[in-house]
């Protein structure tokens, strides 16, 4: 919502620098000729029927307009009976009418066209994020594709009766390692586990980073095809060692991590693919390193 309001803003700003373009544009062609009181105010008139259809909408300008073509009928009514001059030939006043109800559909128009650009600008944005799956930095799915796959390999597990275990990694104090060390070394961190991941466990074993919204997430998953819960637990071993230290980008410093695992294994009391998530996020709760 935040950021259609930023870029509905921008595009308002453009329409509203490009009328004052044309303003300008005009007056220059014409000279900058001296005007009377009565067409001085006419123009600026026009102009704030425009500016309230670029910012409010058409229905605000057409409004504003009607009110305007009401008064102004009523100001030449009242001018007859009380003897003014005004000094515009029938055909100016129609022009003018004409002016202000052309400038409040025109923008009011321009306006809506704005809206609907933006907000289906935005609709795509969001449909192109649901259909992307890789995350950028690690090259693993995101978590939406960890919850397809992870139905896919219980459904097949219910039907052969394969075993296999879905790891979690979750890099604690994630976002106080951004803070201290900035984005540069925090995107590095997360490639390494990725590449460590990659490197220490099975080209089967389809990984995955979880939470992509946060900057500061690190939580990882693995799914351990036909793998029983000894496999696992060797897995989990292995990994913990490696992922314990990890030595910054320059390579003159070395941190220590504090990695937690949580594993779930499929079993016939399972329910779903859901619970194996469930009991994983458990025991990587209660896990100490």
């Amino acid at each position: 919502m935040m950021g259609r309001s930023n870029k509905n803003g921008i595009f308002i700003g453009y329409q509203v620098t490009f009328l004052f373009f044309i303003l300008l544009l005009i007056l220059f062609a014409a000279g900058f000729p001296s005007m009377q009181l009565i067409p001085a105010i006419l123009i600026g008139w026009t102009l704030i029927i425009s500016l309230t259809g670029i910012l409010f909408g058409l229905l605000a300008s057409l409004g504003l307009s009607l009110f305007s073509l009401f008064l102004f009928g009523s100001l030449l009514i009242w001018g007859m009976f009380a003897g003014w001059t005004i000094p515009l030939s029938v055909t100016d006043i129609v022009i003018w009418m004409g002016l202000f109800l052309i400038a409040a559909i025109l923008t009011g128009l321009t306006h809506r066209l704005v809206s609907q650009t933006v907000a289906e600008h935005q609709e795509m944005v969001e449909k192109f994020d649901e259909l992307v799956t890789i995350d950028e930095v690690t090259g693993f799915s995101n978590e939406k594709r960890l919850l397809f796959d992870l139905e896919e390999e219980f459904s097949r597990s219910r039907r052969t009766g394969i075993p296999f275990s879905l790891m979690l990694i979750e890099v604690n104090y994630l976002d106080s390692y951004f803070r201290l060390y900035g984005q540069k070394e925090g995107d590095y961190l997360l490639s390494s586990l990725a590449a460590l991941l990659r490197n220490n466990t099975r080209l089967t074993d389809r990984k995955f980073r979880l939470d992509l919204s946060e900057q500061g997430s690190g939580t990882f998953a693995v799914i351990l095809s036909n793998s029983h819960e000894e496999g696992a637990e060797v897995v989990v071993q292995k990994l913990e060692k490696l992922l314990r230290v990890h030595t910054l980008e320059n390579n003159k410093k070395q941190v220590t991590l504090t990695i937690g695992f949580g594993i779930s294994h499929y079993a016939e009391d399972v329910s779903d693919h859901l619970e194996m998530v469930q009991r994983a996020k458990q025991e990587l709760d209660q896990y100490i390193q």
